[in-house]
């Protein structure tokens, strides 16, 4: 008979420091061990009683461009590419540490956290991962994005993004796919950075917000391409979809095994399936049979 796959945490502490991408703070990370069943769990040591907000569907907060955690006292923001780095290089259990609300925006993808990751290694824990199986179809559909859930005979998650922003935009329309693993996470969906056209930026820098940010943090497209930067993949937008696909959907809190397949979907619509999957994972639980 075959053992069920084992929880994992990391096996020592990693650390990754800078600033966030909104508020321009500086903000360091903590990423310790963490016991079996315990998840991945947000701590804010900047705060009294250091408050703790669990990484779970039900505490995402609609928060434009970015997703966003609160429970109580304990709120953080931008949390997709942290748990998307936890999430695709196989950590189940983790204490994140934070010393502000806002994660760090790093070069605007997760390779930084994942390689912290890789380098910080992996521990099994003695009990079997959590996993919800994809059974039936799940389709969310908002204006002319959608994401659709599928089941699959193939073991753990497996991804596709459609881009396409129209012909006015200067962003490239592309379509990423990966069966996901911890090695092909890292080297081709981690490095994938944040981007968008320079009139966002630009109207962003109006606003007051991400005044610190430069065209070498992030991917800013101008009607010739990338400006002051250059891709490093060719389809490097929609893999960047992918990447915050991987770190919404993981506030499912558990492994996933199905297809996902998204088209222009952004934070909402993947939170949205990210709550429907953790509400038919806890209807299955308690409908299981318990052991005499």
């Amino acid at each position: 008979m075959t053992q069920a796959p084992q929880q994992k945490t990391i096996a020592h502490v990693a650390r990754v420091s800078g600033r966030g991408y909104w508020s321009g703070l500086a903000v360091s990370l903590t990423l310790q061990p963490a016991p079996p069943n315990t998840g991945i769990v947000f701590r804010r040591n900047d705060l009294p009683g250091r408050p703790e907000v669990p990484a779970l569907a039900c505490y995402r907060i609609d928060t434009n461009l970015r997703t966003k955690l609160s429970k109580g006292a304990a709120s953080v923001e931008m949390v997709e590419h942290v748990m998307s780095a936890l999430y695709g290089m196989g950590i189940d259990n983790c204490i994140v540490e934070s010393d502000a609300c806002e994660m760090p925006g790093l070069d605007g993808s997760a390779v930084a956290i994942a390689l912290a990751i890789a380098q910080a290694g992996t521990k099994s824990q003695a009990f079997p991962i959590h996993e919800y199986c994809v059974e039936e179809v799940i389709r969310i559909v908002e204006d002319q994005a959608e994401i659709v859930a599928m089941p699959t005979q193939q073991p753990g998650l497996s991804l596709m993004y459609h881009l396409d922003y129209g012909p006015t935009s200067p962003i490239p329309s592309s379509t990423s796919a990966f069966a996901l693993d911890a090695e092909e996470y890292l080297h081709n969906i981690a490095p994938a950075r944040t981007f968008l056209p320079e009139s966002d930026a630009k109207e962003l820098q109006r606003l007051g917000v991400a005044q610190h940010v430069t065209y070498r943090d992030l991917v800013v497209f101008g009607n010739q391409g990338p400006i002051d930067n250059s891709l490093r993949f060719p389809d490097e937008c929609s893999r960047h979809k992918l990447l915050d696909l991987v770190g919404d959907l993981a506030l499912c809190g558990v492994r996933l095994r199905g297809t996902i397949i998204a088209r222009r979907s952004g934070h909402n619509l993947n939170g949205r399936l990210a709550e429907q999957m953790r509400k038919r994972f806890a209807e299955r639980q308690r409908s299981q049979p318990v052991a005499a």
